[in-house]
């Protein structure tokens, strides 16, 4: 069972991952509420289909809050500004951390957190 969801969640990833990314390299084909927002909502759904992926055992509730605790810490730690920090966040790797703290952030992070909690309920009901 538990190798059964795994591949459910790396399968979710997979899907999320492309889908994320398009809302930024090619925004002109989909609508503006998705084209500002959508990429942060697949963030925060990949990030907890990863952890859902590392932990396939733990309650979704669980999985849910650290979630979305994940998502405001990367948030929040935009809010450092030391030169060091800018510089690294404008490398490949720290592209992930983001550039500007953003109060709709925070909501595009609860609504992906529920998203991929409803994702989730279902998938392991179907298996």
């Amino acid at each position: 069972m538990v190798a059964k969801r795994r591949w459910i969640y790396f399968f979710l990833i997979l899907l999320n991952i492309p889908l994320g990314l398009a809302t930024r390299w090619a925004p002109q084909y989909f609508p503006d509420i998705i084209r500002i927002y959508g990429g942060d909502v697949l963030s925060a759904t990949c990030i907890f289909f990863g952890i859902r992926f590392l932990f396939p055992v733990a309650s979704l509730w669980k999985i849910g809050i650290g979630n979305y605790v994940v998502c405001l810490l990367i948030e929040i730690q935009q809010l450092y500004q030391a030169e060091w920090a800018v510089k690294f966040r404008n490398t490949p790797a720290g592209i992930l951390l983001g550039h500007g703290f953003l109060w709709s952030d925070c909501v595009c992070y609860a609504v992906g957190t529920l998203l991929a909690l409803a994702v989730a309920w279902l998938a392991e009901r179907i298996i």
